[in-house]
């Protein structure tokens, strides 16, 4: 069973759970960059939360299906079509042999997820399957798909699966205004505290300088001191890092190991999903919290999302 690209679009891959314990050899995260969006879709054919599907980012991708197979689509797509025919997200839908499958381009938002019930065969390194493009490691190759590429799946997979719909309160808000709540970095206590607080008060938009690595964002700078330089330490996907410029850069998925700008703040762990569907021209607020109440609010968004995935957890 396989299926055919015949539209690849500006950026298909595969990805599913991140890169976890190899931090210390420089291996970033990657993985998907929406992970709640992922688990909607993987949860529609039967598979778990960071099981590999298809990324699709911003513009529109077509596919074509040589064997009967479920799908599941979640996330910005304008659209979903099987053969010309308007479907619906958040939903199981099944596909025929010979059916073509439209992706509309995100709008809004800047990713959709394809899952498919039968298993996607990939590369494999590191204990992971996602695909890592800055080093060309995992999923298709260490690369993004390409029109006329074949995907081959397993013979260990389920082609058909039950119905499943999200429920309407379940399914996540796309949109070009995002709240994104932080706790304070380890810079943040350490000369730029002003910044941080200057970084709450004004409203930033994601730049055109951004891809899975991360988001420059426009807006006035922050306070900075162009020698401040600091010796490189850990960073992690949603670090906010103050470059001597003084405007904002978001870290995304495919984040560095280490940086050396100061740290001002973290996304929590609960909104960092919504990183993923940030595009050029999205409006961002970010809004203060701690640190104990970030972890409340990852375990109330767990609970309430287990009522439907079961076990799941957000990275």
């Amino acid at each position: 069973m396989s299926l055919t690209v015949l539209k690849a679009g500006m950026q298909t891959t595969l990805q599913g759970a991140p890169f976890t314990g190899h931090r210390h050899i420089g291996m970033p995260a990657a993985g998907s960059a929406d992970c709640l969006s992922l688990a909607l879709a993987n949860f529609l054919v039967g598979k778990s939360f960071g099981e590999i599907a298809l990324e699709i980012t911003l513009t529109d991708a077509i596919f074509g299906m040589d064997e009967p197979c479920s799908i599941g689509v979640v996330g910005g797509a304008e659209y979903v079509r099987i053969n010309g025919k308007d479907r619906p997200q958040h939903q199981t839908l099944n596909v025929e042999a010979g059916d073509q499958l439209h992706i509309g381009p995100s709008r809004p938002g800047c990713r959709t997820y394809l899952a498919m019930s039968a298993d996607i065969n990939t590369d494999q390194l590191l204990g992971g399957r996602s695909t890592y493009l800055a080093a060309g490691l995992g999923g298709y190759h260490g690369r993004a798909l390409q029109t006329e590429d074949v995907t081959t799946f397993s013979n260990n997979g389920t082609f058909l699966v039950g119905d499943r719909t999200t429920p309407p309160h379940l399914r996540p808000h796309y949109s070009n205004s995002h709240v994104l709540r932080i706790t304070a970095g380890p810079e943040a206590t350490k000369g730029h505290e002003s910044a941080l607080d200057c970084l709450c008060q004004r409203s930033y938009t994601a730049g055109v300088r951004a891809n899975r690595m991360g988001i420059a964002l426009e807006g006035d700078p922050l306070p900075a001191d162009e020698t401040a330089n600091m010796q490189s330490a850990a960073v992690f996907p949603g670090t906010i890092q103050i470059p001597p410029d003084g405007q904002p850069f978001l870290l995304g998925p495919d984040a560095q190991t280490t940086g050396g700008y100061p740290r001002i703040a973290q996304v929590i762990r609960a909104d960092r999903h919504l990183i993923g569907q940030l595009s050029a021209g999205s409006k961002i607020q970010f809004v203060r919290t701690t640190s104990e109440r970030a972890t409340e609010i990852y375990q109330e968004k767990l609970s309430l999302l287990s009522s439907w995935l079961g076990q799941i957890v957000l990275w």
